[in-house]
């Protein structure tokens, strides 16, 4: 039986590093995290690893200088190398170096996914049972937590759609196709609550998720009988998400079929 891949993420920056982590780990990786090359280097030392990826740019200790040190230290550990800058001078870099794999940001979690695989010799679903990305629409009048819902649905491999309230979701759900909603409770102009209604008024079957930060006023029980599919109180982590989302997705595709 094939033992879970261990996955050791280096990169400075918190949103990008645990957006990482936690998308890898939905996925199935065990996953582990460091700030720079240095104590990327001391967490190697004490724990067996798979796969590294890093980030070309971080304080103190770099990705090519971490690169460079695994390479001769540990050889056969593979090492992917991400950058969001100067694609040809990192590129060159890294496979100087001896970079397993590489890749620019932004880029989806798919492309990052196909890569560990590579290297870790994993095999890959054949190409013709590959589906079209979903499209996803949220409806978040956040624009912080709106932005996060887009970064983190593109690096599960969806394509989203942002807006800030019920009724600009509500004109792009009667002219485009959407496979998912996501919607907040409390927004201006419309409410969540008032969305979902006059979506079901019209017939409009696509599934539902409700998220929102008042549990204790909008309980699961409550959304679920206004017409929600699904339900989350913020905060969540990314696996709670997808797992949802993948839930009710593949329940639609049984009803279509």
């Amino acid at each position: 039986m094939q033992q879970t891949p261990k996955v050791l993420i280096v990169d400075d920056e918190d949103r990008i590093r645990e957006l990482l982590t936690d998308t890898l780990s939905a996925l199935g990786y065990q996953t582990f995290s460091t700030r720079d090359g240095k104590e990327a280097l001391t967490f190697l030392k004490q724990h067996r690893i798979d796969l590294v990826i890093a980030d070309i740019r971080m304080p103190k200790f770099d990705g090519i200088s971490l690169l460079k040190v695994v390479k001769k230290e540990k050889p056969d550990l593979p090492v992917l190398i991400i950058t969001g800058y100067d694609f040809n001078y990192a590129m060159d870099k890294a496979l100087e170096g001896g970079a397993d794999g590489f890749l620019a940001k932004p880029f989806r979690i798919g492309k990052i996914e196909e890569l560990m695989k590579n290297v870790l010799g994993i095999k890959t679903e054949p190409l013709g049972k590959t589906k079209s990305p979903r499209k996803v629409l949220v409806a978040e009048d956040d624009s912080t937590l709106r932005k996060m819902f887009v970064e983190t649905l593109t690096s599960l491999d969806y394509v989203p759609t942002g807006v800030e309230n019920g009724e600009k979701a509500l004109d792009l759900i009667n002219t485009k196709d959407f496979d998912l909603l996501i919607t907040d409770i409390k927004m201006p102009k419309m409410d969540g609550i008032t969305l979902v209604k006059t979506m079901k008024k019209n017939k409009n079957k696509i599934p539902v998720i409700m998220v929102t930060g008042y549990p204790k006023d909008y309980p699961p029980q409550k959304a679920l009988s206004e017409g929600a599919d699904g339900y989350l109180a913020k905060p969540f982590g990314v696996d709670k998400i997808d797992e949802l989302m993948r839930n009710l997705l593949d329940e639609r595709e049984e009803v279509k079929s």
